[in-house]
């Protein structure tokens, strides 16, 4: 049964890759962001676009991260007070 659902993970990764890749590829205008300090290289705008959701992605599993490390933390101090 472990190797079953190692397969569908493995699965699902490779689609979401292929997706990934077939976005890049659609959308392959040559694209160079400004930031505030600096721009930023010319690249094509469906990798652009892959860059900064991973970038939201992950900052919002790291503020949701810490609001849960904060709840643990109150939920440990009131089962010590019992």
């Amino acid at each position: 049964m472990r190797a079953v659902w190692l397969l569908i993970k493995f699965l699902l990764v490779v689609a979401v890759a292929l997706l990934g890749a077939m976005f890049a590829m659609e959308n392959s205008q040559a694209l160079a962001v400004d930031f505030l300090l600096f721009s930023g290289p010319e690249i094509g705008l469906g990798l652009w676009l892959i860059i900064f959701l991973f970038v939201g992605t992950s900052l919002g599993i790291l503020a949701s991260l810490v609001i849960i490390a904060n709840y643990r933390r109150k939920l440990a101090r009131a089962i010590k007070k019992d």
